[in-house]
């Protein structure tokens, strides 16, 4: 399920490292606060209706951004709760849209007010030849939490 990965994050390319990376933060309950021009235009591939995506409600979003932003808040909430203050990150990727999408999700707490946000970054991948998808999966849940280097403040 999970896999955790080692301090060590010199292999990994920075979030948003790549020009056409989206960007989309995300309240407490889910909603949208702010999406960048690479994540709209990233949205697009999900459906016709992405001019309105910044109004609409969570349950309207396609389900994997949602399932990832509640199992995001959930982790969160989890370390809080022991006061375990060790950044993470949780990737999926998305196969049901082409190109296939790696989804980053992290959450961070508002020092000052304790508000929670959800970062979530799209990053578009490479094409894979259709056939090299596994057919039983409309897409592929990959769970991966990871520690992120630096700090957030």
């Amino acid at each position: 399920m999970a896999q955790s990965f080692p301090d060590n994050q010199a292999d990994s390319p920075p979030l948003l490292s790549f020009p056409n990376s989206g960007m989309i933060v995300f309240s407490s309950s889910a909603r949208i606060l702010y999406m960048n021009k690479p994540a709209r235009i990233l949205m697009a591939s999900f459906g016709s209706s992405h001019d309105l995506w910044a109004q609409m409600a969570p349950e309207s979003l396609p389900f994997i951004l949602t399932e990832l932003c509640y199992d995001v808040l959930a982790q969160l909430q989890r370390r809080l709760e022991t006061q375990d203050w060790a950044q993470f990150e949780i990737r999926r990727i998305c196969h049901i849209v082409r190109p296939s999408l790696l989804l980053t999700g992290f959450g961070i707490r508002n020092s000052t007010n304790n508000e929670i946000r959800v970062i979530l970054t799209l990053t578009p991948l490479p094409s894979v030849p259709y056939a090299a998808v596994d057919p039983h999966h409309i897409y592929q849940s990959a769970d991966i939490e990871a520690p992120v280097g630096g700090a957030i403040s």
